[in-house]
């Protein structure tokens, strides 16, 4: 008799590792529910990186995108998704994924039944090291034991793929990437998530065009460099996305014509992004100004 189904509950609080690299959590294993299925989430899986082309000979393979733009090949047939996309590679197929676009992507994988987790678990390294390149001898071995093949790297995807057809685009994750760009101090990575008409509104700066703000953001980053950007809120709904953080550095050089003070600040901004085909064209931000005036000593608390 089979056992008695429970139900089960699995948060992120549970033990994140890292995946081929890639942040990873098992969502549900083949231990809780009676071998039904497994379930996994990976997230931040960055622009160009693809899984091995591999077929299952114990379990189905399927995936719901949540973030990011990802194309999936399966029998030879390649296609695109995006947010709210659902691939299915059956055992016995020969399929992979890659990401695409200018953004990370994160998704759901379930494999029914379960049991792949397993061979995800035995391949685990900490969350907290730097992602690194697979022991591929390991890797090999590994799916021998679980019934996989590793057939190589993704076949080549035919001429003119995904060249038609509008991008689909994840707002959020757009902006989060621009705002982890600057926290890196990657200008380049920075300036590719803007179009070349992009405008931007600074409470207590006036406008600015793309060159005034890469010099405004050069000082910035020299009256604070170690400034950072946490972001605490993103809500993404049309074109626009709205971003609540806190900024957290010290004043260790002019900035607005006070000299530079050693003092540690940190204040509120909330910012309304517009983009339009994957480019941020309007930011409008609105700073705590008189926090940041009064860590410096240049208004009175």
């Amino acid at each position: 008799m089979a056992d008695k189904q429970q139900a089960y509950q699995n948060t992120r609080d549970d033990g994140a590792f890292r995946f081929l690299g890639i942040p990873s959590l098992v969502r549900a294993s083949a231990e809780t529910t009676n071998g039904a299925f497994g379930l996994i989430e990976q997230w931040e899986m960055p622009p160009g990186f693809a899984s091995p082309h591999h077929t299952h000979h114990r379990e189905d393979e399927s995936f719901y995108v949540l973030e990011g733009e990802i194309a999936f090949v399966c029998g030879g047939d390649w296609f695109t998704t995006g947010p709210g996309s659902f691939a299915y590679g059956p055992r016995e197929i020969p399929h992979g994924f890659k990401v695409i676009g200018n953004a990370p992507a994160r998704m759901l994988v379930m494999c029914n039944p379960g049991g792949f987790e397993q061979f995800v678990l035995e391949q685990q390294t900490p969350i907290s090291e730097p992602p690194s390149a697979p022991d591929m001898g390991r890797l090999m071995t590994l799916a021998a034991q679980f019934g996989i093949d590793i057939l190589g790297p993704l076949p080549q995807e035919p001429e003119g793929f995904g060249g038609s057809g509008p991008a689909v685009h994840d707002l959020k994750s757009l902006n989060l990437q621009w705002i982890k760009a600057f926290n890196k101090r990657d200008w380049k990575s920075e300036s590719s998530f803007r179009s070349a008409d992009f405008r931007a509104e600074l409470s207590g700066i006036g406008s600015l065009d793309s060159a005034a703000w890469g010099g405004f953001m050069s000082g910035f980053t020299s009256a604070f460099p170690d400034s950072q950007i946490s972001v605490e809120s993103c809500i993404a709904e049309g074109d626009k996305v709205v971003l609540r953080w806190v900024l957290s550095g010290t004043h260790q050089g002019e900035f607005q014509g006070i000299p530079a003070t050693g003092r540690p600040v940190k204040f509120v901004g909330i910012e309304v992004n517009r983009s339009v085909d994957g480019k941020i064209v309007d930011h409008h931000c609105n700073l705590d100004n008189i926090a940041l005036l009064q860590r410096l000593g240049a208004m009175p608390a």
